[in-house]
């Protein structure tokens, strides 16, 4: 439900969205119903901006997708995901069940590529009222799967912000010049 009002936020900024999941184990291909299509590495390569998202598990990355994430090593290693703006969204069955370290344990793997981390911050009124952090777009989980309307506002708000960031990192910029590096290393 969160990641299909991040997908209509981004898609009223004027970006075209696909909306995926990773598979899950036990479910053989997508997961919980919120996209007909599992995630793959040429969808991480075709986007400008990508929003990850995992519900915390003990205040981590759900298992499926830190699979998924291990599995982009060669997109990585030829530069396929660098410079691309990402961000997290999480959520969790209390206010402190962990997703502060559910997000930054995402953003590990961003480092690596080379990615530009887009935090929430606090730059939008609706994430301060909804409890948020920082890092990501967080909520707390309800039984019934439900959002609030300020959780939606946010989510949507976060999905704007996101696509605005990509699409301005997206835009062609002349590469800089680069010296060789020495032969031996130093």
């Amino acid at each position: 439900m969160l990641a299909r009002h991040i997908a209509e936020g981004a898609a009223a900024h004027g970006a075209e969205v696909r909306l995926r999941t990773v598979a899950s184990p036990d479910q053989g291909g997508g997961g919980g119903g919120l996209a007909p299509e599992p995630a793959s590495m040429a969808d991480l390569e075709w986007a400008d901006a990508i929003a990850f998202g995992s519900p915390t598990r003990f205040g981590n990355l759900a298992a499926e997708l830190k699979e998924f994430l291990d599995r982009t090593g060669p997109l990585a290693l030829r530069g396929k995901l660098a410079d691309k703006a990402v961000s997290g969204f999480t959520s969790a069955a209390s206010p402190h069940g962990g997703q502060e370290a559910t997000l930054l344990a995402l953003y590990h793997t961003m480092c690596h590529w080379g990615a530009v981390i887009v935090p929430t911050g606090y730059t939008d009124p609706s994430l301060r009222e909804i409890g948020g952090n920082p890092y990501g777009l967080s909520v707390t989980a309800r039984h019934d799967g439900s959002l609030s309307p300020a959780e939606v506002v946010a989510a949507r708000f976060f999905g704007v912000r996101l696509a605005g960031i990509g699409a301005r990192l997206a835009e062609p910029v002349p590469e800089p010049a680069r010296e060789p590096v020495p032969a031996g290393g130093a």
